[in-house]
């Protein structure tokens, strides 16, 4: 919970910085501070991400889930996740079509890594039906 607090402390003086680097005519700088600030928040942010596949591993273990399965929902995950943060530095850096662009690719990944679940799914109800 610290780590959050700690994050949140830098995120907040970093767009402090951001806001008077724009009004000071450096909107570059600014630029370049979201991206730094943003890459560094992420390295603090993926080693949790070790502690979240444990977890799931240990859940998938005990449910019986194929590996196959949690394998596909931790790439559904990370596709997203990816998505929504490019995303967020393309709007940030003022170029909402990139965003945009990134947002659709990010479903159309998420669309295709979900083809071999629906498909099973599909299956598994028409062995039902007669």
């Amino acid at each position: 919970m610290s780590l959050f607090f700690t994050l949140t402390g830098v995120l907040l003086a970093a767009l402090f910085v951001s806001l008077l680097l724009k009004q000071s005519g450096l909107a570059a700088f600014a630029s370049l501070l979201a991206l730094g600030v943003s890459a560094l928040v992420l390295a603090r942010l993926l080693p949790l991400l070790a502690e979240v596949l444990a977890v799931f591993r240990g859940l998938a273990a005990a449910s019986g889930l194929s590996g196959e399965y949690l394998g596909i929902i931790l790439k559904i995950l990370a596709v997203s996740y990816t998505a929504e943060f490019v995303a967020s530095l393309c709007r940030d850096a003022g170029e909402s079509a990139y965003a945009a662009k990134v947002e659709l690719a990010g479903k159309i990944a998420v669309m295709l890594l979900a083809v071999p679940v629906i498909v099973n799914i599909l299956d598994a109800v028409l062995q039902i039906l007669p």
